[in-house]
């Protein structure tokens, strides 16, 4: 099985976050200094506002569904969480998508022996590998490096979707 992240390795929500937020463009992760700011966001009208990363819908789109999960975290269900899902199968995505309390791991949500996880944050990967999951680093910007600045010097990386096939 392969988990997929939403934020930031589907669509540029960070980037859109931080425009919003600030003209910094060199604070990539300032938006979460405020999580009110996330909770009370109009999710259904931001995701209007991302765009798609590296054909990244089309990609998943082409994978059996069964083989697949968007695997993201939310800071509400009714909001956040629901938004995402309608935005995921309002652009013909059919694979399972899992949602995660902030508060929460991935790897208390699933079952990530042997699974495999793409996601942007160097900090998701090392919990699910610590729990005999493998992470794959998606790599968007080419530096080799997470949103908070962190070096990747562990784990594979793929700076698109479409290099999952070798997995």
């Amino acid at each position: 099985m392969i988990y997929i992240d939403f934020d930031d390795v589907i669509v540029n929500t960070s980037e859109v976050m931080v425009k919003m937020r600030s003209n910094d463009k060199n604070a990539p992760v300032k938006y979460f200094n405020d999580p009110n700011f996330i909770i009370n966001l109009d999710w259904s009208e931001f995701l209007k506002k991302v765009s798609v990363l590296k054909n990244a819908i089309n990609i998943i789109k082409s994978f059996n569904p069964n083989e697949i999960t968007i695997l993201t975290k939310v800071h509400s269900l009714d909001n956040e969480g629901a938004a995402k899902i309608h935005f995921l199968r309002d652009n013909g995505v059919k694979c399972n998508i899992m949602l995660v309390p902030v508060n929460g791991n991935k790897s208390d949500v699933v079952y990530m022996k042997d699974a495999i996880l793409v996601d942007d944050q160097l900090h998701n990967l090392e919990e699910w590998e610590n729990n005999g999951g493998k992470g794959i680093f998606f790599d968007r910007f080419g530096v080799n490096a997470d949103g908070w600045g962190n070096p990747n010097t562990k784990y594979d990386k793929i700076e698109s979707l479409d290099e999952l096939s070798k997995y």
